[in-house]
């Protein structure tokens, strides 16, 4: 009789075919012939969205709306006073708000699974939830920004007979306007003044569902009339290029369209970012603009950019160029994919997150049993990450989840410079 001896503590997967009982996305990190003993990382894009923004840290409940206040300023007094005192005013104020939401996503582990795979599956999906909040955050931030700085400005999506409803492809800055600086919802009692095709017309309606605007006077539309609000942002296209969805594929990225958007914000007295705008620019614009014969010459006298280093490309006409390939596109007429860089001042954005967070179970008694640690994703945001017992009967399964608390909001800078809203950024529009 022969006896085969095994180590002892060796665990032999083809004795105890313990791989056939696991989940098919496990049996393929169990070992098999040969395999990486690490996991190695997936395409992750840049967060840079909430760098952008002003930390303004805050209490209140879920669902809870936190009103902000600028003040404007008074205007030059540039005569001679007349009489025996000076006159008085007042000077605007606007406001914006942000409303106390929760973000977050989690991953269970089992922890025998993930020490019976040559990498830790643990650390992986630690790793890969990391990753997750970092790109939804960045999504969350950018949302926020583009809402309102290519906002105001859209297009009628269908032809029809003559109404007062309009379906439009976003209602994006129709839904409100200022009234003693407070936004308030548009209403036949506060009509938001616009220009259809270049005729004067009010929206007194919104339905954000169907995308549909209610105006104030019927007309006869027709898909790719452009709709303009009278305090839209101002934003950069070619000449002649009311929207985004006249854009065609001759339509490129140029130096000349983000030195206008440059001389915007200047004349807007918008604060720079240590000196520069920032130009957040997706592969395929600066695809572009290396084809544009002022760009390369440009970038010839370039002075590196402390900004963002990493992903700079440099600082030069007065910008500094940020790779960033989270900026989001939509789909003109023609079926060309219209790339929306984004040019930004200081300013243009509020980081508002709960404060404390991390000391939710302080006091409780229970503090120390899950790990709650608090993970800083930019300068002035950070990130719970959760880390909780197991609570099944064998103590295997460890549940590992992110949060966070807060919101994002854009303060509109209508108390100063013209009438036009969100005047810290300016979007440019190519194909």
């Amino acid at each position: 009789m022969s006896i085969t001896l095994t180590r002892p503590g060796w665990f032999r997967l083809d004795r105890h075919n313990v791989r056939s009982t696991l989940p098919a996305a496990l049996q393929a990190i169990m070992q098999n012939g040969m395999l990486d003993r690490t996991f190695q990382d997936s395409l992750v894009p840049n967060f840079l969205f909430p760098g952008l923004a002003d930390s303004q840290p805050w209490q209140g409940g879920l669902g809870d709306t936190k009103t902000f206040t600028r003040k404007g300023l008074l205007t030059p007094q540039t005569t001679p006073i007349t009489g025996s005192d000076a006159s008085t005013g007042t000077y605007t104020v606007e406001q914006w708000s942000v409303t106390m939401d929760q973000y977050g996503y989690g991953m269970d582990t089992n922890m025998l699974q993930s020490a019976m795979t040559l990498a830790s599956k643990y650390l992986a999906d630690v790793q890969t939830l990391g990753v997750n909040a970092g790109q939804s955050l960045n999504q969350v931030a950018r949302n926020r920004l583009y809402s309102a700085y290519a906002g105001g400005r859209t297009w009628c999506t269908t032809t029809a007979a003559s109404d007062t409803s309009m379906i439009v492809a976003s209602t994006d800055g129709f839904t409100s306007v200022l009234v003693s600086g407070v936004p308030t919802a548009v209403s036949a009692s506060n009509p938001l003044t616009v220009s259809i095709s270049g005729v004067a017309n009010t929206v007194t309606g919104v339905n954000t569902t169907t995308r549909t605007l209610t105006l104030g006077t019927a007309r006869a539309d027709t898909a790719g009339d452009y709709v303009v609000a009278a305090n839209a942002p101002v934003s950069v296209r070619t000449a002649a290029r009311n929207t985004a969805y006249d854009i065609t594929s001759a339509d490129t990225a140029t130096l000349a369209m983000f030195r206008a958007a440059a001389v915007r914000l200047r004349k807007m007295n918008v604060p720079t970012i240590g000196g520069y705008y920032t130009a957040h620019i997706p592969p395929d614009t600066e695809g572009q603009l290396f084809a544009d014969a002022d760009f390369k010459q440009a970038l010839q006298g370039r002075i590196d950019s402390p900004v963002w280093q990493d992903l700079s490309i440099g600082r030069f006409a007065g910008l500094d160029w940020v790779r960033n390939n989270e900026c989001p596109t939509v789909t003109s007429n023609s079926g060309a994919t219209v790339f929306r860089p984004i040019v930004v001042g200081a300013g243009a954005m509020v980081a508002a997150p709960f404060e404390g967070v991390g000391a939710l179970l302080s006091g409780t008694g229970v503090e120390d049993v899950p790990l709650v640690r608090m993970v800083q994703a930019t300068p002035g945001t950070e990130i719970a990450l959760i880390v909780r017992p197991p609570t099944d009967r064998l103590q295997q399964t460890v549940g590992t989840t992110w949060s966070w608390v807060g919101d994002f909001g854009v303060p509109s800078d209508s108390g100063s410079g013209d009438t036009a809203l969100y005047k810290r950024a300016v979007v440019i529009e190519h194909a």
